[in-house]
């Protein structure tokens, strides 16, 4: 789960079991303003606060789509058979920076690029074959950050929008990901090791124990920023003191099946032999009289029948 902070900072935009949801920001009710199979992820807020940008999986592909906060009106943003992901405005509206494999329909490695709201032109600015993620717009508009897997994925980068130049804005000791840049220049980034997941800034731990989840911070007025860990929606400062949780509930429903639902019988005991459907990887004995093999798939004789399956050859 994924959560954005509205500009004014009194409503949350939350991504939740493949939809988009909004709640006040103090906590309450969240309520649902997508569709249940938008696949919607990641959602951002316009600068002006009309509109939630996500990415989602409709018509067959990742695009980003936008809906009005209210939940309506909503509508595509790009086009293709590439994955377009994880938006982010930029702070006068103009464009939206994205992740995205469309320099080949073929598929190829992520890059950063922006779009024209206005014209819906679309421009690369990364030029790396490497994995470029989770843009984040710099406070005046003249760099984008995100993570990469150059170095191992053990940093942060920052393009120049207007000559593609790049630079290293961070180090972690782990995988980095998910930078945030804050109004006043701190950057607030992910840093995944063995045991910990959390979020830095500056290389200095924000999150302490918590599971911090790797998304983009979000930030609100007076230097506080938004994210989720522990799978709980919390709201930190920058320059220190405790988190607090916001308190939310969300209904969601579910759809049970009608009548009794058919329990295959699996008899994961037996040392009988079994009828396979096929083998994986044979491999002969040194001396030739053995064949050792893993079987695909293989059902007790009285399932076949019932499953639809074709009954197999003996492999012996």
């Amino acid at each position: 789960m994924a959560v954005a902070v509205s500009p004014d900072g009194k409503t949350l935009a939350i991504d939740l079991q493949g939809s988009i949801w909004t709640l006040p920001a103090t906590g309450g009710t969240a309520k649902r303003i997508t569709g249940l199979f938008n696949d919607a992820r990641q959602p951002a807020w316009s600068p002006d606060g009309k509109w939630i940008t996500f990415f989602g999986y409709l018509e067959g592909g990742y695009n980003l789509w936008t809906i009005s906060a209210d939940g309506g009106d909503q509508h595509k943003l790009t086009w293709g058979s590439y994955d377009d992901r994880e938006p982010a405005y930029s702070h006068d509206g103009r464009y939206l920076a994205f992740a995205s494999d469309r320099d080949n329909p073929l598929g190829s490695s992520y890059n950063i690029w922006i779009l024209d709201l206005e014209t819906g032109a679309v421009k690369r600015v990364t030029n790396d074959p490497s994995e470029n993620h989770m843009p984040t717009w710099s406070p005046d508009d003249k760099e984008i950050a995100f993570s990469s897997s150059r170095e191992g994925g053990k940093s942060i980068w920052a393009v120049n929008v207007a000559d593609g130049t790049e630079r290293k804005v961070a180090s972690t000791t782990g995988v980095a990901g998910a930078p945030s840049w804050g109004p006043d220049g701190t950057l607030v980034y992910h840093d995944l090791e063995a045991n910990t997941s959390r979020l830095e800034s500056d290389g200095k731990p924000l999150t302490g124990d918590e599971n911090a989840f790797a998304f983009r911070a979000s930030w609100g007025p007076g230097g506080a920023f938004y994210y989720v860990s522990d799978g709980k929606i919390r709201k930190r400062n920058v320059n220190g003191g405790d988190a607090e949780t916001v308190p939310f509930r969300a209904t969601l429903q579910v759809t049970r099946v009608n009548g009794t639902y058919p329990r295959r019988k699996r008899d994961f005991d037996s040392t009988a032999p079994r009828k396979v459907l096929g083998i994986v990887r044979p491999v002969i004995s040194p001396d030739g009289t053995k064949i050792a093999f893993r079987p695909r798939r293989y059902l007790p004789d009285d399932d076949w029948e019932k499953a639809g399956e074709p009954y197999p050859r003996q492999v012996s």
